[in-house]
């Protein structure tokens, strides 16, 4: 149902004539004129049919044919509005045609006095020159009386022949209705049956004014003057007809503007739903503001300037010349903070001055314009009172959003609290299969509790604050970072496989400071979502267990046997710690690249720190001899992979990295020690680190030798690769040295962390693939060893 449907009139007649009353002024589509053309050709046909009836000009009177003509035009200028049309009293000119001239003439000479009507309005600009064409098939309800008569053998009608003229009328109804109910139908789509219903009411009229055309037409057989006798009614006709006509007009006018209205009590009432709806909402507010006060004015267009927003303008295509209007009257409130007036050719426009205080205070102005008249007072209060009441509502919407933030930000640092990050990853759970992955990571500062009692609370939370700027700014790129309380923070992060370590690594040196008598540092742990937790509580709890396992005892009874070894290498050979980092460094990077799984890599850091432990069992004049070794000295040095294998198998969980350590000096070709292993008979993970070994040990200074430069110990590693390393190895270890030469310096990333990043990338495989698949590198179970040149010293010594 359209708008108003239940407003309109409920007679067919009537509400046809509604319905079609704007389409009467508008211009002729193609349909319209190719049916009104058929129509026309078929009308000429049947009239010229008549004509070539022997006889059919008999009797035909050119001044008597004038005279009818003429009447006919004025009295088809009567025009009576009924349904999709018009009505005229044709019948007080066509009887008298009938009765005082040959019938077979009539219906040309009716379709001549259309023709002239419509020439007079088109001289008068009230029509168009297709309009002439429509002239033509008016007259058909000429033909059919025509047609009767003509087959009556044309007799001149008076008294006694009144029921053939009654027949010949009647004819004339049925030809009328049927090439109007097609014309209609065709050339506008109307029913037919309500087209009928309307020529009820034109037959009624036919009838009520065909005696007195028969009469006039009578009396002027005597003299044809007395057929002017008509003149007067259709006078009296006109009179009615303009009349009804702006009846109509006024009616249609008033139906209009109540249909109107009720749309814009339709849409104040959604408005004010919307309200209801939007009431948290400041943009959706001021929004139904704007629109609000448009419709309640009845204005063209309407704006929201507000400084240092975009403009809101409704509607968003609004004419240039009117939005010039708005743009003048809003700058005006905007910098008077009183109602201001703008007027030009384009229309007239009125603003008030919006201003909001608080936290987010809000400056501009409300602006509407219309074309048609000014507004009045009664509309400037109007709209007064909206923008007064749109303020309070934006005042609160501002107040509650201060408050909202208050509630889920932490007042020391500004990140946002725990229940800020429930609420964004409430969302994130919601619709996590169809999001990227994230990873949560949980953070504890150690180190802080002797700051705060060393410093006191206020240098404690100053040192909060400082490193919670620190740990934002740092994974700001990737997403938002959070604290839970005390020296509790935590980060969640998109995934992006290829930067881990990165945002890993990045994130706990945020939450890292030192000083002369403090350090702190953080511990974590690591959960990606939602492969390992599908909520907010699983999450959290996983990586608090995590972080305390890291915090406290570094990953266990590996992490603290692997720390108490370290400790003693670096109490016997202060350098050797650098060296083993270095070494286990680029081992990790190296592993990677051959596509080794988590846990091996963390296996190969750890080997790669410690591959050096038996040397604490070698005297230190051996390791630190200027000069070539002996047979004895040699045959003492070959023996500290096996001493370190024994160091480290004390420790139960070492035990798997004893068995790398015992092989990285074995050599591809089975002359390394101690085993003489060749080939994919050394274990991978010893491979790697026996080719990260040899290049640092060639590009640092050492007691026996000076460094060379980073190409020599690549070309050396070249020249080496199939008989004392494992080509695949040296290819990886190229690549990986290349890159990082080609890079800028990064920051020193932890094993640990980059354990963990490849943990992460393992569960991703794991999801894409849905089984993870051991790589190539890893199931290879060979290995590689360390140069031994004889007399000289070992690479890694």
């Amino acid at each position: 149902m359209n708008a108003g449907d239940d407003i309109r009139s409920d007679h067919a007649a009537e509400r046809l004539l509604e319905e079609s009353w704007e389409a009467r002024s508008r211009g002729v589509d193609r349909r319209e004129l190719l049916t009104e053309v058929v129509a026309g050709l078929l009308f000429g046909l049947g009239s010229l049919a008549l004509l070539l009836v022997p006889g059919a000009l008999s009797g035909f009177d050119v001044a008597t044919a004038v005279v009818l003509v003429a009447l006919y035009t004025l009295v088809s200028r009567v025009e009576f509005p009924v349904g999709a049309g018009y009505v005229f009293p044709s019948q007080l000119v066509l009887v008298p045609m009938l009765v005082l001239l040959p019938p077979a003439v009539v219906p040309l000479l009716v379709a001549a006095g259309l023709v002239l009507a419509r020439l007079t309005d088109l001289v008068r600009r009230r029509g168009s020159a297709l309009r002439l064409l429509f002239a033509i098939p008016d007259a058909w309800h000429a033909l059919g009386p025509a047609l009767v008569l003509v087959i009556a053998g044309a007799p001149q009608l008076d008294v006694s022949n009144l029921p053939l003229l009654g027949l010949a009328l009647l004819c004339g109804c049925l030809f009328d209705a049927a090439s109007a109910t097609l014309r209609e139908a065709a050339a506008r789509g109307i029913a037919p049956h309500l087209q009928i219903q309307v020529f009820v009411h034109v037959v009624m009229v036919d009838a009520c004014l065909a005696p007195i055309g028969f009469l006039a037409g009578y009396t002027a057989l005597h003299h044809l003057a007395a057929v002017l006798l008509v003149l007067p009614l259709a006078g009296l006709l006109m009179l009615l007809a303009r009349d009804r006509r702006a009846r109509i007009e006024q009616a249609q006018s008033r139906l209009q503007l109540a249909i109107r209205e009720r749309s814009r009590l339709q849409s104040a009432v959604r408005r004010m739903g919307d309200a209801f709806a939007a009431r948290l909402d400041i943009d959706a507010l001021v929004d139904i503001m704007l629109r609000g006060s448009i419709e309640a004015l009845d204005a063209d267009t309407g704006c929201l300037r507000l400084v240092g927003s975009p403009p809101l303008q409704v509607p968003a295509d609004a004419p240039d010349d009117l939005c010039q209007a708005l743009d003048a009257a809003a700058e005006a409130a905007t910098a008077s903070g009183e109602t201001e007036h703008a007027h030009d050719a384009a229309g007239w426009a009125l603003a008030l001055p919006f201003r909001v205080g608080g936290p987010e205070s809000l400056l501009g102005a409300v602006a509407i314009a219309r074309r048609e008249r000014p507004f009045q007072d009664d509309e400037v209060a109007l709209l007064t009172e909206l923008v007064a009441k749109g303020r309070t509502a934006a005042a609160d919407i501002l107040g509650h959003h201060a408050l909202r933030e208050q509630a889920i930000s932490d007042p020391l640092t500004g990140l946002g609290n725990r229940r800020k990050m429930a609420e964004h990853l409430g969302e994130w759970f919601a619709t996590a299969d169809e999001r990227s992955p994230l990873l949560l990571m949980l953070f504890d500062l150690d180190g802080f509790k002797s700051y705060n009692d060393t410093f006191g609370h206020p240098a404690g939370d100053a040192l909060l604050a400082h490193l919670g700027m620190k740990l934002a700014a740092s994974v700001a790129p990737y997403g938002e970072a959070y604290r839970l309380g005390g020296d509790e923070f935590c980060a969640v992060v998109t995934v992006e496989e290829d930067r881990l370590e990165e945002v890993m690594a990045g994130a706990s040196l945020a939450l890292s400071e030192s000083g002369e008598e403090f350090s702190i540092s953080a511990s974590h742990g690591v959960v990606l979502l939602p492969h390992e937790a599908t909520t907010l509580e699983q999450a959290l709890q996983l990586a608090d267990e995590r972080m305390y396992s890291h915090k406290h005892g570094r990953s266990g009874a590996r992490e603290q046997a692997r720390d108490v070894l370290m400790r003693t290498m670096q109490a016997k050979q202060p350098d050797l710690r650098e060296h083993s980092s270095e070494v286990a460094d680029l081992a990790v990077a190296v592993a990677r690249r051959l596509d080794m799984d988590g846990e091996e890599i963390d296996e190969i850091a750890r080997a790669a720190e410690l591959h050096d432990v038996g040397k604490v069992g070698i005297p230190d004049v051996i390791l630190h001899k200027p000069a070539g070794l002996d047979a004895t000295e040699w045959e003492l040095m070959y023996q500290h992979t096996i001493l370190g294998e024994r160091i480290l198998n004390a420790a139960p969980a070492l035990r798997p990295v004893a068995r790398i350590v015992r092989s990285t000096h074995e050599r591809w070709d089975g002359r390394g020690y101690p085993d003489g292993l060749r080939g994919d008979e050394i274990p991978l993970a010893a491979r790697v680190v026996a080719v990260c070994d040899a290049y640092d040990a060639m590009t640092t200074d050492r007691a026996y030798s000076s460094a060379v430069g980073h190409d020599a110990a690549c070309q050396e590693l070249r020249d080496m690769a199939g008989s004392q390393f494992d080509p695949q190895v040296v290819a990886a270890f190229i690549a990986e040295i290349s890159k990082r030469a080609a890079s800028a310096p990064a920051e020193d990333i932890e094993a640990p962390v980059q354990v963990l990043a490849d943990r992460v990338r393992t569960l991703l495989e794991s999801a894409k693939l849905e089984a993870c698949h051991p790589s190539p590198a890893a199931s290879t179970g060979g290995a590689r060893t360390t140069p031994t040149p004889t007399g000289s010293h070992p690479a890694s010594t």
